[in-house]
């Protein structure tokens, strides 16, 4: 007999393990399976976004985050230079320098997947995730009830039967579960081939006073990016390779006279840990889902690491997915609200791998109708707005553009709801603080028919809806704030949904809040009369 579980995630990498996680803060249970036996040793993704620190501090791993960050990994400039030794050609604007702070309490944190990993996973498991490294998914079929997987032990070959509700391939950019499903891709392809030699070798001379995030070396035997790891003396380059290359055919010998050209120090004494190689591309899966499975991370879209959004926009797929998947597993939600989940992500991700292709193409210089295009990191991090049925439109809607400044917000269904500090327990907290997996109603000042509304829709539904009155604890200008960044009366509210995006607002308060409300809610999560 098949063992059971609500969701089986395939891919045990920082989306998929971002997936359990996720599901786990909502009480779902789910099943992981990644064939390889531990964690990668590699870096890859070198920083977590602010987006993806404020999941983290819902779930109480901000600091613990913060802690495991590279020390060495410098919040300076980005160096272009024909060596570490030779001629500096160019320096830029670290990309991580500044934190959003009107926009988010928290900011970037440069950490490595190798160090965010283990901490995903562990906090997963607390939570009652079922984590299966050195276990991979053979072959699966679905039906119009569930997802039917044989997974294989691979030390000891032994396999076995599980039987999901749903499931979610966060496989990688080749993914095995897309192929098999049939799902093509499409987008500008694939740029070329990167390498990544993970070293060690006292550089600290060489680097002298300058401080950088990363180095970009060019030179007749190597181009590439240099950039520090986790300890004193542990670094990673990462040559451009010719298309139909890969790290096998690069031997220790190479990896050793690669770093030496990028550092140019002919006899430089260099050890090299390990080396790896991935394409660098720009491709979109042409669907996000078929039947009971979904595809999330690398699997759905594939973006240059430029600009740091890739990884980050897989953990964020996985949140809006989870609360979803949550909803309609609890009977909560009509099956519908699953259809949401590419309705909103597919123009993100449109939107966010068009920005990293920007981004990469930015070093040789752009022509003026691609750097037109060009948005703010805090645009590409924050300003998304979904339209779907997961969100209630307004008139006027169909005039809203797919993102916005969020320094400039508009508080309308569908944006990411609007940072501010408010007063609570008689201390300041930033809104996102509240948002820790369930649905939160934010009402003005003249607010007790909203509270009660909400207390009414929970006992009525089933569904927690959590209330807060701007203007209880808070000061006036507190209030005054929300109001303007809402867009609503002081008789207005707005209904936040799990993931802290705005579901819809009332600018004014109607006639009989309840009755509203609840309508509201039967409408976003496609339920029954």
């Amino acid at each position: 007999m098949a063992e059971r579980t609500d969701v089986l995630i395939v891919g045990g990498s920082m989306v998929g393990l971002a997936q359990a996680l996720f599901l786990a803060q909502q009480g779902i249970r789910s099943i992981l399976v990644e064939r390889h036996a531990h964690i990668s040793a590699h870096p890859r993704a070198q920083a977590a976004s602010p987006r993806t620190m404020e999941l983290m501090r819902a779930l109480g791993l901000e600091q613990k985050v913060r802690a495991q960050e590279n020390p060495y990994a410098q919040y300076g400039d980005i160096l272009q230079v024909e060596s570490l030794t030779g001629s500096e050609l160019g320096r830029f604007d670290g990309p991580f320098r500044h934190d959003p702070n009107e926009v988010s309490t928290t900011g970037w944190t440069l950490i490595g997947q190798d160090r965010f990993e283990p901490l995903l996973r562990a906090k997963a498991e607390e939570l009652g995730a079922d984590i299966r490294f050195a276990t991979e998914m053979v072959r699966f079929e679905q039906d119009a009830d569930g997802v039917t997987a044989v997974l294989r032990d691979v030390r000891s070959d032994e396999e076995t039967a599980v039987r999901a509700e749903y499931m979610v391939a966060a496989d990688g950019f080749r993914s095995p579960v897309r192929e098999e499903l049939g799902i093509g891709t499409h987008g500008q392809g694939v740029f070329g081939r990167q390498m990544n030699v993970i070293f060690h070798a006292a550089l600290d001379e060489y680097v002298a006073d300058r401080r950088f995030f990363l180095c970009f070396v060019s030179n007749d035997h190597v181009k590439g990016v240099l950039g520090r790891l986790d300890n004193a003396d542990r670094w990673v380059l990462a040559p451009s390779l010719p298309p139909q290359e890969t790290h096998a055919e690069y031997s220790e010998e190479d990896c050793v006279e690669m770093v030496r050209a990028a550092v140019g120090v002919p006899d430089l004494e260099v050890s090299v840990e390990s080396s790896t190689s991935w394409e660098v591309a720009a491709l979109i899966a042409d669907r996000f889902r078929s039947g009971r499975v979904f595809l999330a991370g690398d699997s759905a879209h594939m973006m240059p690491p430029t600009g740091g959004f890739g990884g980050n926009m897989g953990v964020q797929d996985a949140h809006n997915l989870a609360w979803k998947l949550a909803s309609v597993l609890r009977g909560q939600a009509g099956p519908e609200l699953l259809d949401t989940y590419a309705q909103e992500r597919v123009p993100v991700a449109e939107f966010t791998v068009e920005q990293g292709v920007i981004r990469y193409l930015q070093r040789s210089g752009l022509d003026a109708e691609v750097a037109a295009r060009h948005r703010p990191e805090t645009t590409v991090l924050f300003g998304h707005v979904y339209r779907s049925g997961a969100v209630l439109p307004e008139s006027g809607a169909d005039g809203v553009p797919l993102v916005e400044d969020p320094t400039q917000p508009s508080g309308r269904p569908g944006t990411r709801a609007p940072h501010f500090e408010l007063r609570i327990g008689g201390a300041d907290a930033p809104l996102h603080d509240l948002f820790k997996g369930g649905w939160w109603l934010l009402a003005g000042p003249d607010a007790g028919l909203w509270e009660r509304a909400a207390g009414q829709v929970s006992r009525l539904t089933g569904l927690a809806v959590d209330f807060h009155g701007v203007g209880g604890e808070e000061p006036v200008e507190v209030a005054e704030n929300f109001l303007k960044k809402y867009g609503i009366t002081t008789g207005g509210a707005v209904l936040v949904r799990p993931d802290g995006f705005v579901a819809w607002r009332a600018v004014e308060q109607p006639a009989d809040p309840a009755v509203e409300l609840s309508a509201v809610v039967h409408r976003l999560l496609a339920r029954s009369a």
